[in-house]
């Protein structure tokens, strides 16, 4: 639990800060804008971070390779293998300056300036979907899925174009979004529906639909390789390898997290598509969410990996259906729940050895190779 607390902390300050912004937002007489410190608390926290996570032990290494004199893409290591926006920011940042902590500083400055206008958009209280952003995710998005969680931010400001119905600025920003993670690609045909209203009995038939796939465990792509036997017997045996490997995750509290997020959707989906014509977007996102996750969930990583592109909703339904709520104490015990389970998940998924904390600006970080000894005793050879 001990390296989770930074994180908790941070977590539990925004949360603060979400509820006095939402209590003085009116009164001229604050001298200080709570969003604005709350939105450079999560910038510094992630921008001047050290080697936490996993990912680094690749990213670094491939930022170290890059040689900016030499013209082929080719000669620059591993990283020739990523995507071309990719390449072309890890180029531009290293010719800047080089050193890999101001290639982060520069990752997370685009990500956080992407991220906050997108909720300026489609919130009332930025702060609060900041919070669930985390809870959600957020710290390994921010700190292992560099180009993952870049390409989002870039296709998540593309959303106004989607619901103004303009595909022109729209398709470019799903390209350049394409350029820096492939998986982006799922993000173009959402122009043609992910607007559209849903009969919310329809919506509610494809939560139990999911719900029954999940729990059964229904091996979706598996049945699927099957029926259309697309790629042969080798990917069937694969694919059955993998299922018997890695297993279907069971009933427990992320289960009951979904199901409640999708019946709280369901009672006030008229309140939620008619409080915002915006809304209806965020809801079919969240379809997509629960449809990716139990269609998928025979796999866990790639489950999660597909999943997490649809995730956006999540910062978007709960402060929204939060507000539904009629009577205070309602929305009291609403924010008690929110506020305990944003800390559970941080708890229990955001505390191991590697994920410990260090920023630059609180006296240092710890170096590449201590690090690099911490990663190898815990995951490869204890020995190294």
């Amino acid at each position: 639990m001990i390296y989770s607390i930074p994180y908790v902390l941070l977590t539990v300050f925004l949360g603060l800060l979400a509820l006095l912004h939402e209590k003085y937002k009116d009164d001229p007489s604050v001298p200080v804008n709570i969003t604005a410190v709350g939105i450079l608390m999560f910038f510094v926290f992630f921008g001047f971070r050290g080697f936490v996570f996993h990912d680094w032990t690749s990213y670094y290494v491939e930022f170290e390779e890059i040689d900016v004199y030499k013209l082929s893409t080719y000669e620059f290591g591993n990283i020739k293998e990523h995507e071309p926006g990719w390449l072309l920011l890890s180029i531009l940042c290293k010719g800047i300056i080089n050193n890999y902590h101001f290639f982060i500083f520069v990752i997370t400055l685009a990500d956080v300036i992407l991220f906050c206008r997108f909720l300026k958009r489609y919130t009332d209280n930025i702060l609060l979907s900041m919070v669930i952003f985390l809870a959600f995710g957020g710290f390994a998005s921010m700190c292992n899925l560099l180009r993952n969680i870049l390409a989002i931010m870039i296709f998540v400001n593309a959303l106004p174009y989607l619901e103004k119905r303009k595909p022109i600025p729209y398709f470019l920003l799903c390209v350049l979004a394409f350029s820096f993670h492939y998986s982006s690609i799922f993000f173009f045909p959402l122009y043609f529906f992910l607007h559209r209203h849903t009969n919310k009995y329809v919506y509610l038939a494809i939560v139990i639909v999911c719900n029954i796939v999940f729990v059964l465990h229904v091996p979706i792509l598996l049945s699927l390789v099957k029926i259309f036997h697309v790629g042969g017997d080798f990917l069937e045996r694969k694919i059955e390898v993998y299922t018997e490997t890695t297993g279907s995750r069971g009933v427990g509290l992320g289960f009951l997290e979904r199901l409640l997020t999708a019946l709280l959707i369901f009672c006030y989906y008229d309140k939620l598509t008619g409080a915002r014509k915006s809304n209806c977007m965020f809801v079919n996102a969240f379809l997509l969410y629960l449809t990716t996750f139990s269609a998928l969930s025979e796999f866990d990583e790639i489950a999660k990996r597909f999943s997490i592109l649809y995730l956006f909703s999540y910062w978007i339904l709960w402060p929204e259906i939060r507000k539904c709520f009629y009577f205070p104490n309602n929305r009291l015990l609403f924010n008690i729940f929110l506020g305990l389970y944003c800390v559970l998940k941080i708890v229990t998924t955001v505390n191991h050895v590697v994920m410990e904390y260090d920023n630059i600006l609180l006296g240092g970080i710890k170096s590449y190779q201590e690090r690099k000894y911490i990663f190898s005793k815990e995951f490869q050879n204890p020995d190294e």
